[in-house]
């Protein structure tokens, strides 16, 4: 069998879609992004076998220049034969490319082959997170004013800098785990993912499929409050859930977001990454 990459196509959508169905029938997103990972920097590569569609990957240049490793999908009749391996070969190649000095991706804290396949290929385990879900119909319709939009990149620094300890140095939204530092903080901004009020920072947006779910990227001070800005800022969108990602040894956030109506997502995370 020959194993080769290229960029994806056009035409490869409807392989790519049955692949996902095998790999993750419960994860499926894959139809909404295809156009928007067209859009960002860095390369949605397909593998193939004897030149058909076995599998595809995408690494994503985040706003602080490092690489997000994502979507890795492999058809299971091809699975462990090297369509991974192939997929990683070519990120590391994009890496070098473009200069990224840092690289990670998340997984399930239980999948021993896909964190196996990162350590492989440089990358080793980082802090574990926990994960919750919010369905915001059934959220209480408490007061949801007193924030407002940060606009300047230093203060979202001084905003944030604070917090990097509470949040595991890191900010996730959409499942994309980012790390706290100065290009990530303008990226915030520059999105419209960052709000403050008297007491409270709130970190909140989306980075695909918007009208699916809002993400608490960070929470810190008055914690209701954040959240009631959040809940009200969903509701006004017409956005049916709210998710949030904190540092799994965290049991003050675990027992606040409990305590709200937040649901335990099935598996916990660990973010896999290393510095190139």
């Amino acid at each position: 069998m020959e194993i080769s990459t290229r960029p994806f196509r056009k035409d490869d959508l409807s392989r790519c879609l049955l692949i996902e169905e095998h790999t993750a029938p419960k994860n499926r997103y894959f139809a909404d992004v295809a156009d928007y990972f067209t859009t960002t920097r860095g390369e949605l590569t397909v593998a193939l076998a004897d030149g058909e569609p076995a599998g595809f990957g995408k690494l994503t240049v985040l706003f602080d220049g490092s690489a997000w490793l994502e979507l890795l999908r492999v058809d299971p009749q091809f699975q462990r034969r090297g369509m991974g391996m192939a997929i990683y070969r070519r990120y590391l190649e994009q890496i070098k490319d473009m200069g990224c000095p840092r690289a990670a991706m998340y997984t399930g804290v239980k999948n021993v082959a896909s964190a196996a396949l990162a350590e492989k290929n440089g990358l080793h385990r980082g802090r574990e997170f926990k994960g919750m879900t919010l369905e915001v119909e059934k959220a209480p319709r408490n007061k949801a004013d007193g924030l407002a939009l940060v606009a300047d990149k230093d203060r979202a620094a001084f905003l944030l800098e604070p917090c990097r300890q509470a949040f595991g140095d890191t900010m996730c939204c959409n499942h994309t785990f980012y790390q706290m530092n100065e290009g990530t903080y303008g990226g915030f901004v520059s999105q419209g993912w960052l709000y403050e009020g008297e007491g409270c920072v709130l970190a909140l947006g989306a980075r695909f499929q918007p009208k699916r779910a809002l993400y608490i990227a960070g929470l810190h001070g008055d914690l209701e409050k954040g959240l009631s800005y959040a809940v009200g800022q969903a509701r006004s969108r017409g956005v049916p859930r709210i998710t949030v990602h904190f540092p799994r040894e965290d049991k003050a956030m675990e027992e606040f977001y409990l305590s709200q109506g937040f649901v335990q997502d099935p598996s916990d995370d660990v973010v896999m990454e290393g510095d190139f």
